[in-house]
């Protein structure tokens, strides 16, 4: 130990270690200090130390995490591959499969064709006599059968003549111009019930529905809404489906008649929409005789004037009236393409209606149409 100078004369001149108190604590002191730097110096290296394994920790697991997920992704990679592999070789059986189909079906057209021109070929040389004998018979049936329609037509039309009608000048209820008319009841304008007084409104409808239903079960032809006739309280609705000619509610069934106006109520217990009233909303099934309107009423409808209840009947006859005429251009149309006709361009709805029914009961006129249908069918 090196010997620094003191003081001391014994510590000094002594080739010994410091004994004097003074000496021994300045050595001490010494020794202290430098204990206390290298412990310092010994930490700072121990959280050096540290810091660089957390860190080398947390490289090795993210190696690990990278690792792990590599071979996932190649697991997935190759599952991926295999799937694709697995994808195209059904694909591939998909498209021979169908193409087998597409030849087997070639192979049935092909046979079923050869097979009804064989048929055809055996019964022409074979049974001639029998097949123009079994069409003679189909002509006559279908040709008796047609007449007999006509005749019912005919006589139902004379039961529910129709015409069309042309007012000069005006009437003291306001009416005027060209009108369609059945039974001698005029029928209304368009889509305004107020365009004819109430009671012939709802004769005539009633008479047009009861006529639509008589042609419908004669001719055996569809019909797009079902119709209820009532006399002057008759109703039209859509029918629920196919199975059920019932209404799917109440609020799709339209009347086509003013109800009285005494009848109805906002309680609801004995409107005229109430399914209990067996008379369709009116007090008795006599017409009521009120006096006619005047030309201001029967031009429009006043809604500003009106109650809610009466415009909401208002509108429900409207609809009515829509879907019986619905009804009745439909039902035409379908006459007409059957008879390979043309409706009439510039006639209203129960104008060609009239003209269908009058071309009907010409029996001469419906024949010749059903020989020109089976002569171009044979051609075909």
């Amino acid at each position: 130990m090196n010997k620094k100078a003191s003081n001391c004369a014994i510590c000094e001149n002594s080739n010994r270690a410091s004994i004097c108190a003074a000496c021994v604590n300045y050595r001490l002191s010494e020794c202290n200090t430098l204990l206390k730097s290298l412990k310092s110096r010994r930490d700072a290296l121990y959280m050096r130390l540290s810091e660089v394994l957390v860190a080398k920790g947390k490289a090795d697991d993210q190696l690990n995490w990278r690792v792990l997920q590599n071979e996932k992704l190649t697991n997935l990679r190759e599952k991926l591959r295999r799937s694709k592999e697995q994808l195209s070789q059904g694909k591939l059986k998909i498209e021979k499969s169908s193409y087998d189909l597409k030849v087997r079906y070639a192979i049935l057209d092909s046979a079923r064709s050869m097979m009804e021109k064989n048929r055809a070929e055996q019964l022409e040389k074979f049974y001639p006599n029998i097949i123009c004998t079994q069409s003679l018979g189909h002509m006559a049936i279908v040709s008796e059968l047609l007449h007999k329609q006509s005749v019912v037509i005919k006589q139902i039309c004379k039961l529910f003549p129709q015409r069309r009608v042309n007012i000069d000048g005006e009437r003291r209820d306001g009416s005027s111009g060209q009108y369609d008319q059945i039974c001698g009841a005029r029928l209304p304008k368009g889509l305004d019930p107020h365009s004819v007084p109430s009671e012939e409104l709802a004769a005539s409808l009633g008479y047009m529905v009861q006529l639509l239903n008589l042609v419908v079960l004669n001719l055996a032809v569809p019909v797009l809404h079902n119709s209820g006739f009532a006399g002057s309280c008759s109703r039209i609705w859509q029918r629920d489906s196919y199975w059920d000619a019932r209404p799917s509610s109440r609020s799709n069934e339209y009347p086509l008649f003013i109800p009285r106006q005494n009848y109805c109520s906002t309680s609801g217990e004995n409107s005229w929409t109430d399914r209990s009233s067996s008379n369709f909303g009116v007090a008795s099934m006599e017409s009521e005789r009120r006096p006619q309107l005047d030309s201001s009423r029967s031009a429009s409808f006043n809604y500003t004037s009106a109650s809610t209840h009466s415009v909401e009947t208002h509108k429900d006859l409207q609809k009515g009236i829509s879907l019986l005429k619905k009804s009745v251009a439909c039902l035409t149309a379908y006459c007409y393409n059957s008879l390979c006709l043309d409706v009439p361009a510039e006639a209203s709805t129960f104008e060609a209606f009239a003209k269908l029914l009058a071309t009907l009961s010409l029996s001469k006129e419906v024949r010749s149409v059903f020989s020109l249908k089976m002569a171009c069918s044979r051609k075909i």
